[in-house]
C-alpha cells in the first residue's frame, strides 16, 4: 500500500464519546454531580474542583452557585490560552489568583476528568469502539509500516487501542533516531497528550499507556512527579490557538517528525478535522509539506468529517476551506457523507 498518513481531529474522538472543546467544561461540572462517577473519582470536593470554581469566578464573574447547564463557558483554548500567555510573559492579573500555573494544571485535570466521564457514559460498546475497529482493519498494513497517525487530540483513546497490538512511537526523538521497535507505529500528537509527563529538572518525558484505562491522570491528580528524579513534572498540553509555546524539545521533535511524514506521504486522510482558522501552526505545517515535497509526488488528500445532522451550509464551507487552502485543489477529495465510524468499518474504500 502507498505511504499513508491518517490525520485525526476532534471529530474522531467525538465519535467514541469524547466531548468537543466547547463541551468540556459543561461535561466536567456534570461529572462532578454524578454520584456514581464520584465514587470512582472523587471530584466534587477535590482541590481541582476548588481551583476550577475559583478560576471561573475570578476570570468570568460566575456566581457562587452557578447553574452549569445554563452557563456560557469559554472554550478550553480560551481558558488555557489566557493563562499560557501570562505565564510565558511572566505577567500577572489583578485578580487574587496567586500562582497561575496551578490553575492551568487544574484546568488540564478538569479536561481529563470530563473526557473520562463522557467516554464512560456511553451506553453501548467498548471504549474506543470505532478506533478499535479501524486498527483491527488496518493491522496488517500498519505492521508493514505503511501507516502513520497524526492527531490533534489530547485524549488517549487511540493510544490505548494501538498499545494492545503495537509499540507506540510518539516521535519524541530526532528524525534520524533508528532504534524504534520492530513492531511499532508512529502516533504524532502535535498538541500534546494527557498521558505525557515532562520533567523540567532532568528533562525526561514519561508516556504511559494503560490498555485497561483511558486517562491515568484522573486517578491521582495530586501525584504529578517525575518518575526519574521525583521533581515536579508538567503535562504537555498545547491549546490550538494562534499562540503556541513550541519550546519543549520533545514537542519540537514531534512537529519535525510530522512535517517529514506529511512531506513523504503518498496520501493523507483527514478525519474529524475541519481545518479551523485558529490552527495556523497546522496550516503552516501542511503548506510546508505540500510545497517542499518531491515534484513527482504531489500532495494528495481525502477529507472525511461527516456526522449525523451536520448542516449542508457547514459542509459546503468546510469543503471550500480545504480546496481554497491547498495549491492543487484537484488533488483534494472531500467526501461529504462519510463519518469516522463508517471509515473505521471499511477504511480501504478510501485508502490506496
Amino acid at each position: 500500500m502507498k505511504k499513508t498518513v491518517i490525520f485525526l481531529g476532534a471529530g474522531a474522538s467525538k465519535a467514541d464519546g469524547a466531548p468537543l472543546q466547547r463541551e468540556l467544561f459543561c461535561s466536567y461540572f456534570q461529572a462532578c454531580e454524578d454520584e456514581g462517577f464520584n465514587r470512582r473519582y472523587p471530584l466534587k470536593h477535590s482541590k481541582v474542583k476548588g481551583l476550577v470554581d475559583r478560576y471561573f469566578k475570578n476570570f468570568f464573574a460566575f456566581e457562587e452557585d452557578f447553574n452549569y447547564r445554563q452557563a456560557v463557558f469559554p472554550t478550553f483554548e480560551e481558558a488555557l490560552g489566557i493563562l499560557d500567555l501570562a505565564i510565558e510573559r511572566n505577567e500577572k492579573y489583578r485578580s487574587d489568583l496567586g500562582n497561575l500555573y496551578k490553575y492551568r494544571t487544574a484546568l488540564i485535570f478538569a479536561m481529563a476528568q470530563a473526557i473520562q466521564y463522557k467516554i464512560e457514559a456511553r451506553q453501548n460498546g467498548m471504549q474506543g469502539e470505532s478506533h478499535a475497529k479501524l486498527i483491527e482493519n488496518l493491522e496488517e498494513v500498519i505492521s508493514q509500516g505503511d501507516i502513520t497517525f497524526i492527531s490533534t487530540n489530547y485524549d488517549i483513546i487511540l493510544d490505548n487501542v494501538l498499545g494492545r497490538k503495537f509499540d507506540v512511537d510518539y516521535g519524541f526523538y530526532h528524525l534520524d533516531r533508528g532504534d524504534a521497535a520492530e513492531k511499532s507505529v508512529k502516533l504524532l500528537k502535535i498538541h500534546g497528550s494527557l498521558n505525557w509527563k515532562y520533567c523540567p529538572v532532568c528533562k525526561c518525558i514519561d508516556a504511559k499507556i494503560d490498555p485497561q484505562g483511558t486517562l491515568s491522570i484522573v486517578d491521582n491528580p495530586g501525584a504529578v512527579t517525575c518518575g526519574q528524579c521525583r521533581g515536579e513534572a508538567q503535562y504537555i498540553i498545547v491549546p490550538p490557538t494562534y499562540y503556541k509555546d513550541m519550546g519543549n524539545v520533545y514537542l519540537t521533535n514531534i512537529w519535525n517528525n510530522a512535517e517529514k511524514v506529511l512531506r513523504e506521504a503518498d496520501h493523507i486522510v483527514f478525519s474529524g478535522y475541519s481545518l479551523p482558522s485558529a490552527d495556523m501552526h497546522i496550516k503552516y505545517l501542511l503548506k510546508r509539506a505540500e510545497l517542499n515535497r518531491a515534484k513527482e509526488n504531489p500532495f494528495k488528500a481525502t477529507v472525511i468529517n461527516y456526522f449525523p445532522d451536520k448542516i449542508n451550509g457547514a459542509i459546503q464551507k468546510e469543503e471550500h476551506r480545504y480546496h481554497r487552502f491547498f495549491k492543487h485543489s484537484s488533488q483534494i477529495r472531500y467526501i461529504r457523507e462519510m463519518s469516522f465510524q463508517e471509515f473505521s468499518k471499511d477504511p480501504f474504500q478510501v485508502l490506496e
